[in-house]
């Protein structure tokens, strides 16, 4: 997880700490960087409201180092079920395409813009270790989260787009993974919560899912 600190002279860990939970982050293989990210000028956990349907336009900066390591994310190599169907959000054990499937364009990567899950514009940038500009231009009918990622390296945090105040409903289906990821966390961690805390940390995780 990288964090938008601004220009500071030492990386504060309570001040990167309240950055996350504001939402001033995305997550990457390290080899990958949404440097910015906003939609009409407002930044990634930021809400941007609108009294109706409206075009947005989303900036970003990127950049994609020149050389990404095998055993990062794919390395390069299309997941055997296509992109969508296997990565550790959808099955944890799916094995990887063989070395003689279809290669991606080691000198591109395609930045993609993100409306409630769906791609709906996308753009190719060089991964040559620079950071390039980008411009997305998307209509918005319907309160909706509006990110960018590089599939499988990189994913921004959502600008929260709020039409005439009403609440994003995007995908029941995101929900309940949502529920089942947050219960799992719970089986795997919670004999390693300090007797002491746990009690406190399980309301937390049922405070998570009740939200």
């Amino acid at each position: 997880s990288y964090v938008q600190l601004g220009k500071v002279e030492r990386i504060d860990f309570k001040a990167w700490c309240e950055g996350l939970i504001r939402g001033r982050s995305y997550v990457s293989d390290g080899y990958a960087h949404a440097l910015e990210f906003t939609v009409n000028d407002k930044s990634a956990g930021s809400h941007l409201a609108l009294s109706g349907p409206e075009t947005v336009k989303v900036r970003t900066k990127v950049a994609f180092s020149a050389e990404t390591p095998l055993e990062v994310a794919y390395g390069g190599i299309f997941p055997a079920g296509g992109k969508r169907l296997i990565g550790d959000t959808v099955n944890f054990h799916e094995p990887l395409a063989s070395a003689d499937a279809p290669q991606l364009n080691p000198q591109m990567r395609l930045v993609e813009l993100i409306v409630n899950g769906q791609v709906v514009s996308s753009k190719q940038v060089p991964a040559d270790s620079q950071p390039h500009e980008l411009e997305f231009s998307t209509r918005i009918d319907r309160s909706s989260w509006v990110a960018v990622r590089h599939f499988p390296q990189m994913h921004t945090n959502p600008v929260n787009v709020l039409i005439g105040s009403q609440p994003i409903r995007a995908s029941r289906q995101s929900a309940l993974w949502c529920i089942a990821a947050i219960e799992q966390l719970w089986r795997a961690r919670n004999e390693k919560i300090a007797p002491q805390e746990r009690e406190e940390a399980r309301k937390t995780f049922w405070s998570a899912i009740d939200r």
